[in-house]
């Protein structure tokens, strides 16, 4: 008798594992844009608290092509820092009132906030006033004096220039980083700098001023 030869079971392929969507790179974020903007947040809720004119009149922020653009023009990065206010802040729009018209303030030491196109005209010197020195683009103007951001260095450091008497150049202040500017701005505002709405303007409490610890940066 012939013996049976056993016939293999049929096994069923495995199901195909189900397609998974690729996923974007996601660009590392510089703690330095999270603490800007808390710092501005900071701002905000204390000119909102006010009903200071600048807390309606904020322009919208800059894209990164735009803050890209500023790197291929000069040959200098932006710092993280600068960027992060920039990306949320594009200068402010002007506030008509019956008698004048006039751009918003920050409040302390009366700064207004440039649009990065109105900061790169200052910096090249086709603006208000003679080119910044190499390497430094306005944030903030006052007259004839600007905030101006150092390109190029991992670290957010502003300075301050005063347009010096011939009016051929800029004389260099107080130099910090801008996260101890914003800082000081967003502190003396609790007391120290106060909002009038009548006048739509800012006056400051000279004896409260003298307390705090970075009063120039108030001045």
């Amino acid at each position: 008798m012939r013996p049976s030869r056993s016939v293999p079971a049929l096994v069923e392929p495995s199901p195909a594992p189900p397609a998974v969507d690729p996923v974007d790179p996601v660009d590392p974020v510089d703690p330095a844009d999270a603490r800007v903007g808390a710092l501005l947040d900071r701002l905000r809720a204390q000119w909102t608290r006010v009903g200071a004119d600048i807390a309606g009149r904020l322009r919208p922020g800059v894209t990164e092509a735009e803050l890209d653009a500023v790197t291929e023009r000069t040959g200098l990065r932006v710092p993280a820092g600068a960027r992060a206010w920039w990306r949320r802040v594009d200068g402010v729009e002007a506030v008509r009132t019956r008698y004048r018209s006039s751009s918003p303030t920050v409040g302390p030491g009366g700064w207004v906030p440039l649009r990065l196109a109105d900061a790169l005209e200052r910096s090249a010197g086709t603006g208000v006033g003679p080119g910044t020195p190499p390497g430094l683009l306005p944030l903030f103007a006052r007259d004839e004096e600007l905030v101006a951001v150092r390109l190029g260095g991992t670290a957010t450091v502003v300075e301050h220039l005063a347009l010096v008497e011939a009016r051929d150049g800029y004389q260099h202040g107080w130099r910090v980083d801008l996260e101890v500017l914003l800082g000081t701005w967003a502190d003396s505002l609790l007391a120290a700098v106060v909002w009038l709405p009548e006048s739509h303007d800012w006056v400051v409490d000279p004896f409260a001023v003298q307390a705090m610890p970075l009063r120039h940066l108030l001045d």
